[in-house]
């Protein structure tokens, strides 16, 4: 036998053991290298995700775009009182559609100054959604009876003074039945949680635009209550994809509680439902209901939420059932 062909047949030096060896260095290695590009790649996202609008400079904004609007309408609305007898419904009228005006023109001009993609307002007729209407009535009512003690905790003096400032009459009518949910729908839910929803997926958008819907009511147990409001107003239109549906739900609310404070007065319409119902077995057995409704609701928006988030990230083009196989 030649010298090549006695090479030819000797065994490695290291044989299988050596092989196998080799085999889990380099999977170590890929193993490693995959998770060095995986975390460039996060990393990278981050950075491009941080310039998306809206960030968290953007958020910031917003509010400062919320106070400026506040205090440019206050300034407005105190001088028509000091230079016009015009009725307090019409000035606080014209103070709101002052400060939701100024508000949302700031929103669109810094959209365009980042460079955000083209709002669409969906007021669409075709997709309000009566069911989910009734649905966010009832939640809305069992909220703002499972909050009342926690709303409690604040001084009754601001709400008060809130009853005082919005009143009766044709003036106060038009600014909480029609023009507040307009107006406020297209901000929140219209141009923040639709921006919102791009960047960061659309229970982020919810929670954000709800908590931003409650800080431009500034008024503590007022923005408590439209936190949760918000919420439930945010989720429905994410279902929808309807402002019209949110602002008719809107109305209705804001519609209900002027009709409670024309028939019940400004001086008793802030009384909780425990003092309506004189805090006894009544109560917490109307409590204890809310609460178990109020659960309800929670949970149908969370796993609704998670079967949409589910559904939008499998690509429309994939067949689940045949990617799974």
């Amino acid at each position: 036998m030649t010298d090549e062909g006695r090479e030819a047949a000797a065994p490695n030096d290291g044989g299988p053991v050596a092989t196998d060896a080799v085999r889990v260095a380099g999977e170590r290695r890929r193993r490693k290298t995959e998770r060095r590009q995986e975390s460039a790649r996060r990393a990278l996202e981050k950075e491009v995700k941080r310039g998306i609008y809206p960030n968290g400079v953007d958020l910031l904004a917003m509010i400062g775009i919320m106070l400026v609007s506040a205090l440019a309408a206050g300034v407005v609305g105190g001088m028509l009182t000091w230079l016009t007898r015009w009725d307090a419904g019409l000035v606080n009228a014209i103070a709101y559609f002052l400060q939701m005006g100024l508000a949302i023109a700031l929103v669109f001009i810094q959209r365009r100054t980042r460079r955000a993609p083209g709002v669409t307002l969906n007021l669409r007729a075709g997709k309000v959604s009566a069911p989910l209407i009734l649905w966010g009535i009832v939640l809305v009512f069992v909220t703002g009876v499972v909050i009342e003690p926690l709303l409690e905790l604040f001084p009754s003096r601001y709400l008060e003074q809130l009853n005082l400032y919005i009143g009766t009459g044709g003036w106060s009518i038009l600014m909480t039945v029609v023009l507040a949910p307009v107006m406020e729908e297209v901000l929140f839910r219209g141009l923040i949680q639709g921006a919102l929803c791009e960047r960061d997926g659309a229970t982020k958008a919810i929670l954000l635009s709800a908590l931003l819907f409650g800080v431009f009511h500034m008024i503590p147990q007022q923005a408590i209550n439209a936190f949760f409001v918000g919420i439930i107003l945010g989720y429905i239109y994410y279902r929808t994809r309807s402002l019209l549906t949110v602002i008719v739900l809107h109305a209705l609310n804001n519609g209900i509680s002027y009709l409670l404070l024309e028939t019940m007065g400004p001086g008793r319409a802030d009384l909780t439902v425990r003092e309506m119902l004189g805090g006894g077995a009544i109560y917490y057995a109307v409590y204890g209901a809310c609460v178990a409704l109020f659960v309800m609701g929670a949970v149908a928006i969370v796993l609704r939420l998670k079967e949409r988030s589910a559904a939008e990230a499998v690509p429309e083009n994939v067949d689940p059932a045949a990617e799974a196989e």
